[in-house]
């Protein structure tokens, strides 16, 4: 048996981890002394200390590492899904280097970093119109994609003609990502097949192409714009994808944002 301070020394866990382990049964002495309260483990909960680690090393919660320790398919089916998350987040670390590198690049040359992909001309239109199928829903924002399949499916219901690129308008007040009020739309050409008509009366465009973590950057160059000709912005604001970011390189993407506006 080893003392719960031998037991640290060897597993690499502090005494006050293993307390809390034992605290939320996630890793319990072998034997806890009834006068003194010390706590001895086994040397076999070596490699369950082991294994608690190495799942720490993946990311797994607490929560997660407890049925993984008890659970074989359940182990095997959730390292498969951490290696998928790892996969994408290598993709997202690569992205967010090449941003940096070029806002590095930009700063070195004089240039504000901030709107150093900010370099198309903002359109004013007097107005904007489309026909168009659209679901509205409150979703989290990682459940885009599964709505933009269901508008997609409903286009495809309807036989529908499609005339233009997806697009997302957010009728939200706040950014809430948990919980946000979107609603994806394909313009169509059939009005008596359309959900609605999406129109604005005078609007701001702006045509940006680049990695989508430049976009808040492209608002606020927009937002500056529409301050600056003394405008206000009076509706939700959408976004067109003119590509498809499943297949399009990140720093290829273009996306064309609209702003309602009318003046001040």
């Amino acid at each position: 048996m080893l003392s719960i301070s031998q037991f640290s020394r060897v597993s690499h866990i502090s005494p006050k981890t293993l307390r809390y382990y034992d605290e939320i049964d996630l890793l319990k002495p072998q034997e806890v002394n009834q006068e003194n309260g010390y706590r001895y483990y086994s040397s076999e909960q070596l490699i369950t200390a082991l294994k608690i680690q190495k799942l720490k090393q993946y990311e797994f919660r607490l929560a997660e590492i407890r049925l993984a320790l008890t659970d074989e398919l359940y182990l095997h089916d959730r390292l498969l899904e951490k290696a998928g998350e790892i996969q994408q987040k290598i993709v997202d670390y690569h992205d967010l280097q090449a941003a940096l590198e070029g806002d590095l690049a930009t700063l070195a040359a004089g240039g504000n970093f901030l709107f150093n992909q900010a370099t198309e001309k903002i359109t004013y239109h007097e107005s904007v119109s489309w026909q168009i199928i659209s679901i509205r829903k409150i979703i989290n924002v990682k459940d885009f994609s599964q709505l933009l399949q269901e508008v997609v499916a409903l286009v495809e219901l309807k036989q529908a003609t499609t005339v233009y690129a997806p697009i997302t308008i957010y009728h939200s007040m706040e950014y809430t990502p948990d919980h946000y009020d979107v609603e994806v739309a394909i313009p169509i050409l059939e009005k008596n097949l359309a959900t609605r008509q999406l129109i604005a009366q005078g609007c701001v465009s702006y045509h940006f192409k680049g990695n989508y973590q430049k976009l808040p950057a492209a608002y606020a160059q927009l937002g500056k714009w529409v301050d600056e000709h003394q405008y206000e912005v009076v509706d939700p604001f959408f976004e067109v994808y003119l590509t498809d970011p499943s297949v399009t390189p990140a720093d290829e993407n273009e996306v064309v944002i609209y702003l309602p506006v009318k003046e001040r």
